[in-house]
């Protein structure tokens, strides 16, 4: 590796994958703490280093419950009401974390040390993987996987992250709307409808982790509609930008996201035409049919469908199945250009087999 290069370390031995599952393995008090006061409240106090020595159930009234302990290098043990315990959790995370410096040729403490050992906790506490740590003029990215897709994010923006789930986990400076600004997401449709592909990328995909990790936490249920219909709208955007720009993989990562969030809604019809545009344009007809027979059945217009089922149709040898659509889409009024060649082709391939069938399609009607 030249000295310009940027270094990159594996952070699979870093890592401290299933350390809560052990946790909770020894003994049935944790898991009885789990039923009180939370899985992720348990595991986040024991990040902070609290000791939970009894907690007394109130079940008419959460905040009734009480938790005594101690946390941190102080023995005094408290007894507070939960809520109180978890401000106090959160007082330990959610304050600012030196970085040690990286030596040239790290050990896994020090590399853990870098990210911040809270940090690789939370991280496995909440599903989230670090993949490796990249290093380029004293500048620090993670890369890392969570609910499916890959990230990367600069050291700072991957504990800024992991620190609003914190927040969000122990019910600290919850807001009802989500906070990503609403607006830009009409900026992102001008920027989409002008061909503007870059700049619809640079507007949208920094929000692509916090939505990603939001899907996961019981706010995303409790979200407006119109919030998580414009969600929705927001990474069918950034998906079919990727895909415009060739990036295919990540325009396939972005709108099976999006398909998430909009689940059987009107507006999953149109993510899945989109997945499926994305999908023929990477070949992946196979996959591709799929997908927009399912945005068929979810609403979107056949008009914009079938002359994209028809080309992945005929590109898996599947003639007169692809010739059905082609011609039901000229019907529909899609582009006649955009249809032309490929009838031109199929005719030549399916010979007199295409007059038969129209034949026989007429006789039994």
């Amino acid at each position: 590796m030249s000295s310009g290069s940027p270094r990159v370390y594996d952070l699979s031995a870093a890592r401290p994958d299933g350390w809560f599952d052990e946790v909770l393995a020894q003994s049935k008090d944790f898991e009885r703490a789990c039923e009180i006061i939370g899985r992720s409240t348990l595991g986040l106090a024991l990040i902070a280093g609290a000791r939970v020595l009894s907690l007394t159930a109130n079940p008419h009234a959460e905040d009734l419950t009480t938790v005594e302990f101690s946390i941190g290098q102080d023995p005094t043990v408290r007894q507070v009401p939960l809520s109180e315990f978890r401000e106090t959790i959160g007082q330990f995370l959610l304050t600012p974390l030196q970085s040690w410096t990286l030596t040239d040729d790290p050990d896994v403490e020090a590399l853990q040390a870098h990210i911040g050992g809270r940090y690789m906790l939370e991280a496995s506490l909440f599903n989230v993987e670090p993949l490796e740590l990249r290093n380029d003029l004293g500048l620090s990215e993670v890369a890392l996987e969570f609910n499916g897709i890959r990230h990367v994010l600069a050291l700072e923006d991957f504990r800024d992250v992991l620190d609003e789930r914190v927040r969000s986990e122990l019910g600290l400076d919850r807001q009802d709307d989500v906070a990503i600004d609403l607006a830009v997401v009409d900026q992102a449709e001008e920027a989409n409808a002008h061909g503007n592909w870059g700049a619809t990328v640079a507007m949208l995909n920094p929000w692509l982790t916090p939505i990603s990790m939001l899907l996961r936490t019981g706010e995303a249920e409790s979200l407006a509609e119109d919030v998580h219909g414009r969600l929705s709208t927001s990474l069918d955007l950034l998906g079919t930008a990727y895909a415009n720009m060739g990036e295919l993989d990540a325009a396939n990562e972005v709108l099976r996201l999006g398909i998430q969030w909009a689940g059987e809604s009107g507006k999953a019809g149109s993510l899945f035409l989109a997945l499926g545009r994305a999908s023929v344009a990477g070949e992946k007809h196979g996959e591709a049919i799929g997908l927009l027979r399912r945005a068929i059945r979810l609403g979107t217009e056949e008009r914009d469908a079938l002359p994209l089922l028809a080309q992945s149709l005929s590109a898996r040898d599947q003639g007169l199945a692809a010739m059905v659509c082609n011609e039901r889409a000229r019907a529909l009024g899609a582009s006649a250009a955009e249809l032309e060649a490929l009838q031109t082709e199929l005719q030549a391939r399916l010979g007199d087999a295409w007059p038969r069938f129209q034949a026989w399609m007429s006789d039994s009607e």
